[in-house]
């Protein structure tokens, strides 16, 4: 029997226990007789470094000056992650490297799987593999790149390559048992940063729309719902009662069926969607009748020509009526806004600004972001369709090469900068909730 250890590496807010690494150790405890554990080491990390912000955030009804306290934990975190990852650059050990690889041997795993979700993973992850003697070492996920394989043993896809790999051998897919259901009980979950536990919930294994030009998630993977039956159990074994769903969207007549399964259970939920006009007041009033208590909206842009651009599926009349049905439904609105996409206009930023004043009444927190390219995506696949020229590669040490581009017209990267600066003020004025939110909608969401 071996021991196999999955690990979740450094740096990403602790706000929720991982679900990549939850869900492989619940596949691989269905499918084989080896000893699995899991450990949380981005955890662990942020509990030594920022001890006191963690017993702060665990209770909510003393966040005396929230957006103060958060504001100054964001810097610090921001300050320790660029100090550790030039650490590693140069060849030194990052901060509590010694108490982390410790963690991890003290174990005694034959088997140390990496899940990286994040490209601020990469850097602690590369420090830990490299100092890994007499274990196998592989990674996966999103965050992948070529430097970490070339310290790792193996790079994996999926779950079932990790299980091969284990086995030493092939399994027959077709006797695998895919009846998977989360277990968090591995975790201490009242060690998380925020004043309740709120679990992770995947419901499917990509996005079902797959439209979105700037988006890369959805590449390569099959759309696939998991059983309703296998999400309940999650749920109600988990013991909890506060749930984020983490898919990139859900279509409305699955959502429908997700709701009247956990509206029995008396839970919390919160989700992100694409505004489309099928989410109607009444839909709406449904999810919220059903525990749901905040959405997370793409809504990117209030200008039609943009969101044509983006291919969202959406229209800007057709959003502003479903964040006002969601208002009145009682849910509360977080709302992604994206400045830049090529080619976009001052006029056109300006137009989104002034659709949010005008449905300010429905937006309670507004999360801002800038365009940038990346591989995969439709842009990038057809960079020329959408204005992009000069597209430059610049080579990095241990994550992907940074991407530069110019556009054939509209707002320069720093016009768009300048712009989003300017607005600053206004976008506070129509947040309801501390704008330090957007590092901690877990917080949001449990404060509701």
């Amino acid at each position: 029997m071996k021991k196999v250890l999955l690990v979740y590496p450094p740096f990403c807010t602790p706000a929720s226990p991982p679900y990549s690494i939850t869900y492989i150790h619940s596949f691989l405890k269905n499918n084989c007789d080896h000893n699995i554990a899991v450990l949380d080491v981005n955890l662990e990390f942020h509990k030594l470094k920022f001890a006191d912000y963690q017993k702060s955030y665990k209770d909510s009804s003393k966040w005396e000056d929230y957006e103060g306290k958060t504001k100054e934990y964001h810097q610090l975190t921001i300050k320790t992650y660029a100090e550790n990852n030039k650490k590693i650059r140069n060849n030194e050990k990052p901060e509590f490297f010694d108490e982390m690889l410790k963690l991890i041997k003290d174990k005694n795993p034959d088997v140390v799987a990496f899940s990286l979700v994040y490209s601020s993973q990469v850097f602690y992850a590369y420090s830990l593999i490299k100092e890994l003697k007499g274990v196998k070492v592989v990674i996966g996920g999103p965050a992948v790149n070529k430097k970490l394989i070339e310290v790792a043993d193996e790079s994996l896809a999926n779950e079932i390559e990790l299980l091969n790999f284990i086995e030493e051998r092939e399994i027959d897919h077709d006797s695998l048992n895919f009846e998977t259901s989360p277990d968090f009980s591995v975790y201490n979950l009242d060690s998380y940063f925020t004043p309740k536990p709120v679990i992770p919930l995947r419901t499917s294994t990509t996005c079902p729309y797959q439209g979105c030009s700037f988006c890369a998630h959805f590449t390569s993977v099959p759309y696939f719902e998991f059983p309703l039956e296998l999400i309940k159990k999650t749920v109600v074994n988990s013991k909890q009662k506060y749930f984020f769903i983490i898919d990139d969207m859900i279509p409305t007549k699955r959502l429908l069926r997700i709701a009247e399964m956990l509206k029995p259970l008396n839970v919390n939920w919160t989700c992100q969607l694409r505004p489309t006009k099928d989410l109607d007041f009444d839909t709406l009033k449904t999810l919220r009748d059903s525990g749901l208590t905040m959405l997370i909206w793409g809504v990117e842009s209030g200008n039609d020509r943009v969101l044509k651009l983006i291919n969202k599926g959406t229209n800007k009349k057709d959003i502003a009526q479903v964040l006002n049905d969601s208002h009145k439904a009682g849910i509360r609105n977080t709302v992604y806004i994206l400045f830049g996409f090529p080619t976009e206009t001052e006029e056109e930023l300006l137009e989104t600004i002034d659709f949010l004043k005008e449905n300010e009444e429905a937006i309670d927190l507004i999360s801002v972001s800038e365009f940038g390219l990346q591989k995969g995506t439709k842009v990038y696949n057809d960079a020329e369709k959408y204005g992009i020229k000069n597209i430059v590669e610049e080579e990095r040490d241990l994550l992907e090469p940074k991407i530069s581009f110019e556009t054939v017209s509209g707002l320069t990267r720093e016009e768009v900068k300048k712009l989003k600066g300017g607005q600053k003020k206004t976008i506070e004025n129509i947040n309801k909730f501390p704008k330090t939110m957007n590092f901690f909608r877990e917080h949001m969401f449990c404060s509701i």
